[in-house]
């Protein structure tokens, strides 16, 4: 007699359909017209077994992708739900902390003042900056072919541990400006890393100058508007350190000219576009795109001296 075999279980993590479960829950028209204590039973029940961090920042995102009327809706529920189930210190700790980025942070604070929060000392957190550097290969070339930015910052308000993110710009074709490759450099202390970089730097006869946080910020974000503009993804990297790009890059200060760019548009671009990977395989094995002055352009085998996929960090 045969035995019937059972059917294989697949648990699914609720952290992993809070998203798409907002969302629906928010966009039908039934929210509207919900009491206050039907709404903060939904929110209950999705809050189980999920971390407080990730349900409060999940909920933002989900409230700013929410219609005008929900989120009217919204505001007269979420702060005293918020209040009431010891979210609101969860939120707070996470502004503290500098960990939501500049799209979420003042929806985050509107949030707090509603609950009773005094966010007036955390409009102006404690900067974890601590160093950025910027190099092209203009002067070398007569224009650029390749850069790198880095900024660096330390990890903990103690200021004891600094790490960094080096990111490789590419102005050639296909690039034509786009973030190519990145690497996050290990936690070590701040003197001890900086100066490992630069010997890093010296070794490969480049000489990086200091720039401001602004400058760094402004710099990355328009390579990454770039990729958007060639159809070229983001790195694979880059998409793995996605929360430290939104806690320590997204959310240093805007100059003047820093272009704008959301937490949505890094997602975008992370599902959307050639992979990088490939177009820096097809280099390697048989050769990069040169642009001429006419427009015109050529494949040329090897490069110009850096390492073809690796930022110099």
């Amino acid at each position: 007699m045969s035995k019937r075999k059972k059917r294989k279980r697949i648990d699914i993590s609720p952290a992993t359909i809070l998203r798409p479960r907002l969302d629906k829950l928010w966009a039908d028209e039934a929210l509207l017209h919900k009491e206050d204590a039907a709404i903060q039973g939904d929110l209950d029940v999705l809050a189980r077994d999920v971390e407080p961090d990730f349900f409060v920042k999940t909920m933002l995102r989900a409230y700013v992708a929410a219609s005008g009327p929900a989120r009217d809706r919204l505001d007269r529920v979420l702060p005293r739900w918020l209040s009431e189930r010891n979210c609101a210190e969860t939120l707070q700790e996470m502004a503290r902390a500098r960990s939501l980025g500049p799209d979420l942070r003042p929806l985050a604070l509107t949030w707090l003042e509603a609950a009773g929060v005094d966010t007036e000392p955390l409009e102006s957190p404690p900067s974890l900056f601590l160093e950025a550097y910027y190099y092209d290969d203009e002067a070398l070339l007569g224009e650029k072919s390749q850069a790198c930015v880095a900024p660096f910052w330390y990890t903990s308000p103690r200021r004891n541990r600094a790490r960094g993110m080096g990111l490789l710009l590419d102005y050639n074709p296909p690039w034509d400006g786009s973030v190519k490759d990145i690497l996050v450099t290990p936690r070590r202390r701040p003197q001890k890393l900086l100066k490992y970089v630069m010997n890093l730097w010296k070794r490969g006869d480049m000489e990086p100058e200091s720039v401001s946080a602004e400058r760094a910020k402004t710099v990355i974000l328009t390579a990454l508007n770039c990729n958007r503009a060639a159809d070229v993804r983001l790195p694979r990297d880059l998409i793995g350190a996605r929360e430290i790009f939104e806690r320590h890059v997204l959310s240093l200060p805007d100059g003047l000219d820093t272009p704008s760019f959301t937490m949505d548009d890094f997602d975008y671009l992370a599902g959307h576009g050639k992979p990088p990977e490939e177009i820096v395989h097809f280099e390697q094995t048989v050769g990069r795109r040169v642009r001429l002055e006419d427009g015109s352009e050529v494949v040329v085998m090897g490069g110009p001296g850096w390492d073809e996929s690796t930022p110099p960090i």
